[in-house]
């Protein structure tokens, strides 16, 4: 059985980091540096600030655990028909005793 091939320390260290870089975004100091009386598109700028940061996280966090999640396929072999699905990798069935 082959073994799936590891997660790069860079980027399991930037899913670790992720949430302390939203704490440190949300707290009240970097929140007031916002609450100005500037709107923009019509919206209070801590208000836009909040979302945007919010929806930043978000997307951050897909892209990691897309990245994270990712395992290598294994290849198909030559004489495989067209569209055929790639060969089975996983751990053996459970056969139980006879």
């Amino acid at each position: 059985m082959k073994s799936q091939a590891p997660v790069p320390a860079r980027t399991r260290n930037a899913a670790a980091l992720l949430p302390a870089i939203g704490v440190f975004l949300w707290m009240p100091p970097v929140i007031t540096l916002f609450s100005g009386g500037i709107e923009v598109a019509g919206v209070p700028l801590i208000v836009a600030y909040l979302f945007g940061t919010w929806l930043l996280l978000i997307v951050c966090a897909a892209l990691l655990t897309r990245r994270l999640g990712q395992r290598p396929q294994p290849p198909m072999p030559p004489d495989a028909p067209v569209g055929a699905p790639p060969p089975y990798s996983g751990p053996p069935p459970h056969v139980p005793p006879s």
